[in-house]
């Protein structure tokens, strides 16, 4: 079968900027007279781009269209301080459509951007690559969007869109300027929080589960878009792209409705009593990895007090625990590894043991805890990799301890 660029040259498309040149029957359907956009013109060309502004009332879903009031969670998650930094009016929202998979022979023929501007309106546009020959006029389009300054938010923009622009600027010889800008991608945060959740966190699906969004019949598969273009390429005729040009427009604005709604979840998780105890439980260890302890706790406490089935407990209760360790409190960890032993579990009877002997000095009491962990092991239905995993080390335990109580008894 043939690969899409040499597809691409049978149509009359040539890899490398401007000298691409597509096939094309007529301009009965062209772009131009059938969507309503307008031609920019740059020092490298004509670029098709279409615009439109939402206000803040428009809502994208159950969604508002505004920037998150509260940020600071999830620039911190981020790790760039930059992006803390950052106004809102300097946050860019991209996402592309292309010929295919990254490659030396694929190229964006569709940026879809947003920006938030000082009055709170959204500004959305779309550059169209109307014929490969155009590829410098958009890139340079595409340059005059950008200022300094911004910061980019992507949906998997780490993986495809970024290194995808990158590279058709390097093929052009033009710098790119989204080298070294501050990039959230939304796709890595909605994995960390919705994993147990949902069983796709692909932006579609997010868009039904959480945003309360529903795409219309003119939506279509982003695996069609490729040969989509190709055809438009082939034949001049552009109604076939407006299923394109609304899935893109889509993304873009489902973007900006879900950093709201994620921003939201980070700053009140336990707001109205929502949430799921699986997100509640991804909530609560984001926020403790970003500096969050006492809210962690808070949030953990009460998803521990929702029903919850017995091996998510189990991780809860562990985790819980923890945070109460690292801050010190030996007491509430405590509580939390006895009810965990109660139920059976080895890693329990494993910190209360190290718990009596570094931290109250009972030697006897960590003795018997070891103990009784070994006899979990090895009489009770354990998985072979838990017991591959504890049993040196009970034993290495259970050989140091006897020494210690040795030395107390003589």
């Amino acid at each position: 079968m043939p690969s899409l660029s040499e597809r691409l040259k049978t149509l009359g498309v040539q890899i490398g900027g401007s000298k691409l040149q597509p096939s094309r029957k007529d301009a009965h359907f062209s772009l131009e007279k059938v969507f309503p956009g307008s031609v920019s013109t740059n020092d490298y060309g004509e670029t098709f781009v279409i615009e439109r502004r939402l206000s803040p009332t428009d809502r994208h879903g159950s969604s508002p269209i505004r920037f998150p009031s509260e940020f600071e969670r999830i620039a911190a998650w981020a790790g760039d301080s930059r992006l803390a930094l950052t106004p809102p009016e300097r946050f860019l929202f991209l996402d592309l459509e292309s010929t295919g998979m990254v490659g030396s022979g694929t190229f964006a023929f569709l940026v879809g951007v947003g920006r938030f501007e000082p009055d709170g309106c959204f500004h959305h546009m779309q550059i169209f690559l109307r014929e490969p020959a155009e590829e410098l006029a958009m890139l340079e389009a595409l340059n005059r969007i950008v200022a300094e300054g911004d910061s980019l938010i992507t949906f998997n923009g780490k993986s495809f869109d970024i290194p995808l622009l990158n590279g058709r600027y390097v093929s052009n010889s033009i710098p790119s300027p989204f080298r070294h800008m501050p990039h959230l991608d939304l796709v890595h945060l909605a994995r960390r929080l919705w994993r147990e959740m949902l069983p796709s966190r692909a932006l579609g699906d997010l868009e039904v589960q959480l945003l309360g969004i529903q795409r219309t019949e003119e939506d279509i598969p982003g695996w069609m878009i490729p040969q989509m273009y190709i055809d438009y390429l082939h034949t001049g005729d552009a109604r076939s792209m407006a299923g394109v040009l609304y899935h893109n427009s889509m993304d873009v604005i489902s973007m900006a409705a879900l950093l709201e709604h994620l921003a939201a979840r980070l700053a009140a998780p336990l707001e109205a009593g929502s949430g799921h105890h699986a997100e509640l439980h991804a909530i609560g260890r984001l926020l403790a990895d970003i500096g969050f302890a006492e809210e962690a706790i808070e949030v953990m406490r009460s998803t521990l007090a929702m029903e919850i089935p017995a091996e998510k407990e189990y991780q809860l209760v562990e985790h819980l625990a923890s945070l109460f360790r690292r801050r010190g409190d030996y007491e509430s960890a405590l509580r939390l590894w006895e009810r965990a032993a109660s139920d059976g579990y080895v890693y329990a009877h494993v910190e209360i043991a190290k718990y009596y002997e570094h931290k109250a000095r009972d030697m006897s009491r960590a003795f018997g805890y070891t103990q009784q962990a070994l006899e979990l092991l090895n009489h009770t239905k354990t998985r072979e990799y838990e017991r591959v995993h504890w049993q040196p080390l009970l034993e290495y335990r259970m050989a140091r301890l006897e020494r210690k109580l040795s030395k107390l008894s003589s």
